[in-house]
This record gives C-alpha cells, sequence and structure tokens, in this order.
C-alpha cells in the first residue's frame, strides 16, 4: 500500500536540537517507521513550517505531488500547527475555513478521491506543550496566547471531522494519541515519533 503523508515539520522528521542533523533518522521517525513495514510504501511530503494551503501556489504545489503520486493508495493531510501560531487571530474556525478552501481549489484532490480505492485521510494533529518555545528560539512571536492555543486544540478536531464529513473523506482526531514532544514543545521526540507510527498503523488498517 502506497500513502502519501503531506505535511508540516512533525511529518518531515524535524528535530530541533543542536549538535543534531536537524532531521530525525528515518528509523526513528514516524513516517520511516511505517515505511520499514513490508505492507507500507511512504511518500514523505512533509515540510518544514508549511501551513494549510491558502494561496494558488500552495494550492498547485498540493495538486502536483498527487498528480505524480495517483499510484498511490491514501492521502494523509496533517496541518493547522503553524498555522495557529504564525497566523494573527487564528482560531478553530478560520484553520477549518482554511482547510475547507484548499479542498475547493486543488481539484486533485476530489480526483484523488473519486478513484476506486483510493482514500485521503484528513488528521487534527496533536497538541503542542502549554509553553512552546519553539518560535522563542528562532526569532519568530507567536501569535497566541497558551490559552488561545488550548482553545483552538480544544475545538479543532471537531471543525476538521465536519471538513472531512462534507467533503467525504476520512477524518482521525491525532490529538487523543498523547504523543510525547522534545523540549521545544512543539516537535515529536523519537518516543513521541514511535507512537504516533504505532497509532497511525492501527488508523491504517481500518482504512484498508
Amino acid at each position: 500500500m502506497k500513502i502519501i503523508c503531506y505535511g508540516d515539520s512533525n511529518t518531515y522528521g524535524f528535530d530541533p536540537r543542536i549538535g543534531t542533523p536537524g532531521r530525525h533518522d528515518k528509523n526513528d521517525r514516524w513516517t520511516g517507521i511505517l515505511d520499514n513495514m513490508p505492507e507500507y510504501e511512504i511518500i514523505n511530503e512533509g515540510m518544514n513550517g508549511r501551513t494549510i494551503p491558502d494561496c494558488d501556489a500552495a494550492y498547485n504545489s498540493l495538486g502536483s505531488i498527487i498528480r505524480h503520486n495517483m499510484s498511490a493508495d491514501i492521502l494523509l493531510i496533517m496541518l493547522g500547527t503553524n498555522d495557529m501560531f504564525m497566523l494573527r487571530g487564528a482560531t478553530a474556525a478560520v484553520l477549518g475555513e482554511r482547510m475547507r478552501a484548499m479542498f475547493e481549489n486543488v481539484p486533485e484532490l476530489r480526483s484523488f478521491r473519486d478513484c476506486t480505492g483510493k482514500r485521503i485521510c484528513l488528521i487534527s494533529p496533536p497538541a503542542p506543550s502549554r509553553r512552546v518555545l519553539f518560535y522563542e528560539m528562532i526569532g519568530v512571536p507567536g501569535s497566541q496566547t497558551a490559552d488561545e492555543v488550548a482553545g483552538i486544540m480544544e475545538e479543532l478536531p471537531g471543525v476538521y471531522a465536519k471538513v472531512a464529513s462534507d467533503w467525504q473523506v476520512d477524518f482521525i482526531d491525532a490529538g487523543k494519541w498523547n504523543i510525547e514532544l522534545l523540549f521545544d514543545g512543539l516537535h515529536f521526540s523519537e518516543k513521541g515519533h514511535r507512537e504516533f507510527a504505532r497509532q497511525m498503523e492501527e488508523k491504517l488498517k481500518s482504512l484498508i
């Protein structure tokens, strides 16, 4: 089974720790763990800093990824974390509208969904820590307080579930998975990646 994983740095496998290559080893990131299993072939389309596509260039980029991988069986989409911190005035409703606009403006998503045997799954991401150091470390001021982020994360699964239902795609709430994060409060630890891979494998079995 071939799976496209479209997401941000936690799909890419970013490791913020000084002295590392900046990316978890393939065997330590959730996409790589799944790819090492004989039943899965993973196409990792994670990118550091990616937000929910909201312009023609981003829509076209996603469309190109899908066109070049039409032989895939499943498309996993996990985005929204960067939007929460980088988009001033972000709310769960705003993120939901950006996600809805993505589906409306990328015709390849509908083409992929409508192919017999193919599935798209929208994933609500794990919650960041109450204190997120990452954006302070890179000099990007976060636009939301800890309470505001907590409120967004509480509402986001319901909002994404509604988008998924309206667009007739599958939905996963990874916020329930208790994923361990690194010191920066945003990125998965090796343990977090292993747990994410374990939980994702269980969900993939239900999509087959």
